[in-house]
């Protein structure tokens, strides 16, 4: 499987290794496609353990997995990756509404790992209804679960 990132790597050899723990992001930009990836495959406990400490008392596991599971998290695109800032893009569906969420996140280098503070929202908006007789919109990113590309909505991402 490619890996939800974007990157096109394979999952096991991209985002996954992080997310396991068997590795430790050196960049923002890995945490944030790891952090993207978790969201894809609904590991919540990633997503916890990686905001930063003052922003980690805000959130709960089960909070994090009830909004990764309400969303089926198709593509991430990044504008622009500095040391500890990292603009991107995010395109989800919700309730059959294809979304993209744009932010400049803040990462913070805590005890050697890198941390998500928080993030200044850029674009939070609807793009769209799909139906579900038409092309599934993952198709319009080629790098998102290429496996997918082609079907339909209700043959895809809808289900």
């Amino acid at each position: 499987m490619l890996c939800p990132c974007g990157s096109t790597q394979l999952f096991n050899r991209c985002c996954q290794p992080y997310i396991t723990k068997q590795q430790l992001p050196g960049t923002p930009e890995q945490l944030m496609r790891s952090r993207f990836s978790a969201y894809a495959t609904k590991q919540a406990r990633y997503i916890f353990e990686t905001y930063g400490g003052a922003a980690q008392l805000q959130q709960s596991v089960s909070d994090i997995q009830s909004w990764a599971d309400e969303c089926s998290w198709l593509a991430l695109k990044i504008h622009q990756a500095t040391t500890n800032t990292v603009d991107f893009s995010a395109y989800y569906l919700m309730n059959n509404i294809l979304c993209e969420l744009r932010e400049k996140s803040n990462f913070n280098l805590e005890q050697g790992q890198w941390r998500y503070i928080d993030g200044d929202i850029i674009v939070n908006e609807e793009i769209g209804i799909v139906k579900r007789s038409e092309l599934c919109p993952c198709n319009r990113y080629p790098t998102a679960w290429s496996a997918k590309q082609g079907k339909k909505f209700k043959h895809c991402c809808a289900k």
